[in-house]
């Protein structure tokens, strides 16, 4: 027994380290005892949530697919954050009214469709459909793209083409409103520049779909000392989410075994 649950969609945006350091910090050059700066967005636009996730100073863009045939993107930071770029999932929340589809798998459908997509979008061998941002909120396709952590590498694509109307029309306004927020100094470029580009999927903030549990107890509903937890189950969205949800599940099933707390 599975039900399908709200998720969010979008695209990892990268910038130069040095830029979001500018931002952050309001200095020319970051002092080199400070750390690789870091950002966190977020934006309701007509009704749904726009931000940021899994910011990685320092940075790497990374291929995450599950299946062939399909593109999803993630990022991570080395430990020292020395890398030159500084990369963070820009996501639009998804919920099951935009399935239009009652089935319990229906969002896992709706994520594989864009995933789909995007690795047509790229040519295969797991390329990436990308767009620079101040193209994107032009809905025009770069003439070029600028350098990438990305190791398989990127195609000039307008993502339009790629993301569900309602993700892209959300970035659009989410991007502006950022823009705003974060804007540059010293005649140096703000968070909305030439100099960032935008790389498609990410699509695996957290699950589609869940599997149910009492509110109280933790349990499956049907299956006796069945605990559904963290990310796979749909209770979690992130590493620190994970492991405070296992922490429940660890209390519970504690709580059960020694019930006079022994």
């Amino acid at each position: 027994m599975i039900e399908a649950k709200p998720f969010a969609l979008g695209v990892r945006i990268e910038h130069p380290q040095s830029i979001i350091d500018q931002l952050q910090y309001r200095c020319e050059i970051r002092d080199p005892f400070l750390p690789p700066a870091s950002y966190s967005l977020v934006e309701q636009i007509n009704g749904r949530g726009v931000f940021s996730f899994c910011m990685c100073p320092g940075g790497i863009i990374a291929p995450a697919s599950t299946r062939q045939g399909a593109l999803v993107v993630n990022g991570w930071s080395p430990s020292k954050r020395n890398n030159p770029f500084a990369n963070s999932g820009m996501v639009v929340g998804i919920d099951e009214k935009d399935f239009k589809d009652p089935h319990p798998l229906a969002g896992l459908k709706y994520q594989y469709a864009v995933e789909k997509k995007a690795f047509e979008a790229g040519g295969g061998k797991f390329v990436a459909p990308a767009q620079r941002m101040t193209d994107f909120l032009m809905n025009k396709q770069s003439s070029s793209l600028p350098a990438c952590s990305y190791i398989p590498g990127l195609q000039s694509v307008s993502l339009s083409e790629v993301l569900p109307k309602i993700v892209n029309d959300a970035l659009v306004l989410g991007l502006k409103h950022f823009g705003q927020k974060l804007q540059g100094k010293f005649g140096r470029p703000g968070y909305l520049t030439h100099e960032a580009v935008l790389v498609a999927t990410e699509s695996r903030t957290s699950s589609p779909v869940r599997v149910p549990r009492h509110q109280d107890e933790l349990t499956h509903p049907q299956i006796t000392n069945l605990y559904p937890c963290a990310e796979g189950a749909g209770y979690a969205g992130g590493i620190v989410s994970a492991a405070m949800d296992g922490m429940r599940i660890a209390e519970k099933i504690y709580a059960k075994l020694h019930p006079f707390g022994h």
